[in-house]
């Protein structure tokens, strides 16, 4: 079983550590990172991680899942919400994935990365 593991580190950075070591800064913004997981006929969602600042001396990433678009069926794929291994006032959310090829396409507050 091949399983995505999404996570903040940081203030400022937001990525899929389990199997790409794929991620995205935000330059301590606290914008939210999401990155679309894309499994072809499998189905797709939107990975999204923002920063927030519960005070002026921390905070705790959020993470969360949606339909890319409207008309999307939201796919059938197990997914766990953990603490984060490395960075413990992150949430980690682990999605295991479909047979098949997946691409993962990062955004910045809504602009596409790289």
């Amino acid at each position: 079983m091949r399983t995505l593991r999404f996570e903040g580190y940081s203030d400022d950075t937001f990525g899929e550590y389990g199997l790409t070591g794929d991620d995205a800064d935000n330059c301590g913004s606290m914008n939210p990172i999401q990155c679309v997981v894309d499994c072809g006929e499998q189905g797709r969602l939107m990975v999204i991680g923002q920063y927030s600042r519960a005070s002026c001396n921390n905070g705790c990433w959020m993470v969360g899942v949606s339909k890319v678009e409207e008309h999307d069926d939201f796919p059938n794929w197990n997914m766990r919400l953990k603490e984060a291994a490395e960075a413990k006032y992150s949430t980690a959310l682990e999605i295991d994935l479909p047979e098949g090829d997946f691409n993962l396409t990062w955004y910045n507050n809504g602009d596409k990365v790289g």
